[in-house]
């Protein structure tokens, strides 16, 4: 009796067995896995929560690869799904990046840039039509009026002469002769041609002379107020344009060498990301500055669209002087156990592609193999992609190289 319960037990364990195989045979058939949306490289067999974030994982059924007998990574995305995942892809191309270590820099005004408004004359400021710094001025508007008794004895003067000049029984070359130097004296004084035409048709003068601005530019000084006497001379107004700026860029000693022996940088600011500048090495400090080890470099670079402000921070590489490279942003690679990025192959088709890297600065890095020139290749959402193709396919379908 004994004998006979023990083999029917036995008989049971074998049956029991045999079930919970095909159980799991039937799972492992079936494709299924979990893993967590927010780090799909976790996978798992049965359910539980994510060691990474401790979020729970979720099911995922293995769908049949529609790529199937291609070589390497393939995935298909709708239009839809590239528009709300703000999927973007760019061509590859040719382009000239720094290796060199990127350094901060920031924006100032070029003296050489500053022009200085001063008094030509004695007298009361009377009228100011600028009175803020920060204002930016076009060239030939108006910038002060000014009393100067002075100037108004010049222009009487030259109203007498040119009425001698022009009276025939008292015309000489001597009267004209006075009469074209008092007009100089006038455009010495700083009065325009069509001032000087406006007295000679008027016949008579004006209390008030006013000056207009000789370039446009920011107002960067303002020194006088309305009834204000002024010297000859008395600096006025300080009027800056920033079609050329610098860029002055600290270094500490150990960076000298990389830096310092370079004419030609390049300057890239977080407000134009797309923009590249070129500057020009204008200064070099010979010697370090005491009690800082700083070296000072000031780079001259030109901003025709006044983009770059006084005062902001900016990025400076020195310019290689080497030929064109292909590079890419850095956005487009993902660095996994190896540097890979996503290719448009086809409208909706992207692929995986293990590449190799070389120089790089801020935001740009240089491919030397896996891309060619003219590649379309996704320069926002790379992971979200790699994310989608691991959800669809399994981290264990990747292709390992």
């Amino acid at each position: 009796m004994k004998q006979i319960i023990i083999s029917t037990i036995l008989v049971s364990i074998f049956i029991l067995s045999g079930c919970k195989n095909g159980h799991e045979n039937n799972q492992s058939a079936s494709g299924s896995y979990y893993t967590c949306p927010m780090h799909p490289t976790v996978v798992s067999s049965t359910p539980g929560s994510c060691p990474v974030c401790n979020m729970s994982l979720i099911k995922v059924e293995k769908k049949e690869n529609q790529h199937e007998g291609q070589q390497g990574n393939f995935i298909s995305i709708d239009k839809r799904k590239q528009e709300l995942a703000g999927i973007k892809t760019d061509t590859i191309r040719l382009k000239n990046i720094a290796s060199e270590s990127t350094i901060i820099g920031t924006v100032a005004i070029d003296e050489e840039q500053v022009k200085t408004i001063s008094s030509r004359a004695k007298g009361r400021i009377d009228k100011l039509f600028v009175k803020n710094t920060g204002a930016f001025i076009k060239s030939g508007v108006p910038l002060y009026s000014i009393y100067s008794e002075q100037l108004q004895a010049d222009e009487k003067e030259y109203i007498s002469l040119l009425k001698k000049s022009k009276t025939a029984n008292v015309s000489t070359q001597l009267t004209n002769e006075l009469a074209e130097a008092a007009k100089n004296k006038l455009l010495l004084w700083g009065l325009s041609e069509k001032q000087i035409s406006d007295i000679e048709k008027s016949g008579s003068t004006s209390p008030l002379i006013t000056f207009f601005s000789p370039e446009a530019g920011y107002v960067t000084e303002v020194n006088i107020t309305e009834g204000m006497y002024v010297q000859e001379g008395s600096t006025l107004l300080k009027i800056t344009s920033l079609n050329q700026v610098w860029v002055e860029a600290q270094l500490y000693s150990n960076e000298v060498s990389g830096f310092a022996e370079n004419k030609s940088f390049q300057v890239f600011s977080e407000s134009n990301p797309g923009q590249i500048y070129t500057g020009k090495l204008a200064y070099s400090n010979p010697v370090i500055e005491e009690g800082k080890r700083i070296y000072l470099l000031k780079i001259r670079v030109n901003n025709p669209k006044g983009n770059l402000i006084p005062g902001t921070l900016v990025s400076v590489v020195p310019e290689k002087s080497s030929a064109s490279v292909l590079a890419v942003p850095k956005s487009s690679v993902l660095l996994e156990k190896m540097k890979t990025a996503w290719v448009l192959t086809h409208e909706n088709t992207f692929q995986q592609r293990m590449i190799e890297t070389g120089a790089e600065n801020k935001y740009w890095i240089e491919i030397t193999s896996g891309l060619k020139q003219g590649d379309v290749v996704v320069t926002e959402g790379a992971y979200l992609i790699s994310s989608e193709f691991i959800l669809k396919s399994g981290a264990g379908q990747r292709h390992e190289h």
